[in-house]
């Protein structure tokens, strides 16, 4: 999410991706003022949008994580209909997730990298 800074007249001058006192007004990145405010400010950052995109990778895992949790509790999707490498896939991330948080799940390694190759992460 964008949040706006705006002057007297209402215009936008600025954006951040928190809100605070001075930036108030949430807008969309493909409004033209704002568009415009965010090329020049990649143009003048040492930071590219690919490094933007990459550090913004995992947490973006994680909400596509959650997603299919709330998803498959909702039962509007059944895990098994996802394919086997991503139900695996989930399944690792899920039980190392567990071991980190000091919440095992009690998933086994074992059977979820059976009969493949894949890594676990």
């Amino acid at each position: 999410m964008l949040y706006a800074k705006v002057n007297a007249n209402g215009e936008i001058i600025d954006v951040a991706t928190s809100q605070s006192e001075e930036y108030k007004l949430l807008v969309a990145p493909n409004e033209p003022t704002v568009a415009s405010i965010l090329e020049k400010k990649f143009a003048t950052s040492d930071t590219s949008t690919q490094e933007i995109l990459a550090s913004s990778d995992s947490d973006m895992m994680r909400i596509l994580e959650d997603l299919i949790d709330l998803l498959t509790e909702k039962r509007l999707i059944q895990f098994t209909e996802l394919p086997i490498a991503a139900q695996k896939k989930l399944l690792s991330r899920k039980w190392v997730r567990g071991v980190h948080n000091h919440h095992d799940d009690s998933l086994m390694v074992d059977n979820i990298n059976e009969g493949g190759d894949d890594i676990l992460i």
